[in-house]
């Protein structure tokens, strides 16, 4: 049996509409207009419009869609902060996301879930309605890290929790109308900050390896891409065996299984980037046609040298631009660049 199966090429399933489902309800201003908030302040100049070069950006924290969040970042000054930086693309945590059948069943949100910032579904559908105006499309994002990563990866639980999730957008996108839609499920799920992953490396990695292909056969079943962020230092040692009992590197199983990674190359320079983001994974994603995303952090985190936050923003936006003429220059157009993540994107671009 081949494994020489690329992304594009296989069949999927589709997500037949809810005909009871209600309207979306719409999220911030409905008068809004790009360049409202967003005045004279720099851009990144990363992407242009239209650019097929991706930019996307990581978007944690879901109640911001609906009331401004500590720092006083409202849905619409988000947006017009990514509009003028031409994102295209945001990740999306429905983490706190109340699905359209349990908030009937309750008769609402509930005073519970006021207090825990859990956000109506009829408002991701408005935030998502409202993206797709200004060209940027959203995907579904969910994740672990630390120890919670186990229970995504770990085979005792059946990848519960994936499929959990899978579920979920599905039900969603049931009741989602055409442009209301996530083009993508997009996972972060991190084994290497589990803290006993050096000395369970091969077996966790196998583990993670099962997970992509698990999730793609979901993901297929209602027509859904499959995005994974991945940290920047897999080796051609990390093998692990496929679907066909085939002795693979990992990234041949991201590649082939995905259909973009988001490559957490963090540092703060452009060629460190790229140089990180690409060293091993560009040859596996240019054979299986995977989307390869080089991503920025942008977080006040440590050690100094693996965010742009403590750099002055000039030198951030030059660095931006030195990446993305590696990636014009690498001979591979489907790639991109990202920025983790919203909160801290716009705090750095407004400081």
């Amino acid at each position: 049996m081949t494994t020489d199966v690329s992304v594009t090429t296989r069949a999927t399933g589709t997500i037949p509409p809810n005909p009871d489902a209600p309207e979306a309800l719409p999220v911030g201003d409905p008068a809004f207009e790009p360049g409202t908030y967003y005045t004279d302040k720099p851009v990144l100049s990363f992407r242009e419009k239209d650019d097929e070069v991706v930019l996307g950006t990581w978007w944690w924290y879901l109640h911001r869609i609906v009331e401004p969040d500590d720092d006083g970042i409202s849905v619409d000054m988000a947006l017009d902060m990514l509009i003028a930086n031409n994102v295209s693309e945001i990740y999306l945590d429905i983490g706190a996301m109340v699905p359209w059948e349990e908030e009937l069943a309750q008769g609402g949100l509930t005073e519970a879930d006021s207090e825990n910032d859990l956000v109506s579904e009829r408002h991701v559908r408005g935030f998502v309605k409202k993206c797709r105006q200004y060209g940027i499309r959203v995907a579904a994002l969910g994740g672990a890290s630390g120890p919670s990563v186990l229970h995504w990866i770990d085979p005792q639980y059946q990848h519960r929790y994936m499929k959990d999730m899978v579920e979920k957008v599905a039900n969603y996108q049931a009741n989602a109308a055409e442009d209301e839609r996530f083009y993508a499920l997009h996972l972060d799920v991190e084994p290497h900050t589990e803290e006993s992953y050096g000395e369970n490396r091969t077996k966790y990695n196998q583990w993670v390896a099962d997970l992509v292909i698990a999730a793609r056969e979901e993901c297929d079943k209602i027509g859904l891409e499959l995005e994974w962020d991945i940290w920047a230092w897999i080796t051609q040692e990390d093998m692990v065996t496929d679907q066909y009992g085939q002795t693979v590197n990992l990234l041949e199983v991201y590649t082939r299984e995905c259909h973009a990674l988001g490559i957490m190359a963090y540092t703060n320079t452009g060629t460190a980037q790229f140089e990180r983001g690409t060293d091993v994974e560009l040859s596996y994603t240019q054979k299986n046609n995977c989307r390869l995303i080089i991503a920025s952090e942008m977080s006040k985190i440590s050690p100094m040298n693996t965010t742009y936050y403590y750099s002055p923003r000039e030198t951030a936006i030059a660095e931006q631009q030195i990446l993305r003429q590696k990636i014009d220059e690498c001979g591979y157009a489907n790639m991109g660049g990202a920025i983790h993540h919203l909160a801290s994107f716009y705090q750095y671009m407004t400081k």
